[in-house]
């Protein structure tokens, strides 16, 4: 039985964490300082401030859902184990 190697990842393909809220604002910082140095070639950043803009509002988004269900997930947990010492002492 021969083993076979397991394909190596270029840093193109390997998997990536996902991006945080403040990974975003970091970035954003540097397009900033980026775009002061720029001078009047300043507006050749901006597509990319836009895109970083939407990036963090979504992320901020997601985080907020994500953290709505989790926060339901523990109302609902606790109202069920409620539910069952109340059924156990009936």
């Amino acid at each position: 039985m021969t083993k076979q190697a397991k394909p190596r990842l270029s840093w193109a393909t390997r998997p990536l964490p996902p991006v945080t809220v403040a990974d975003i604002e970091r970035y954003l910082d540097t397009v900033a300082r980026l775009m002061d140095k720029a001078g009047r070639k300043a507006d050749l950043y901006l597509p990319i401030w836009r895109r970083l803009q939407r990036e963090l509002e979504k992320r901020k988004e997601a985080d907020a859902l994500l953290a709505e269900a989790r926060a339901r997930l523990t109302r609902s947990q606790a109202k069920r184990s409620t539910d069952q010492i109340s059924a156990r002492s009936a």
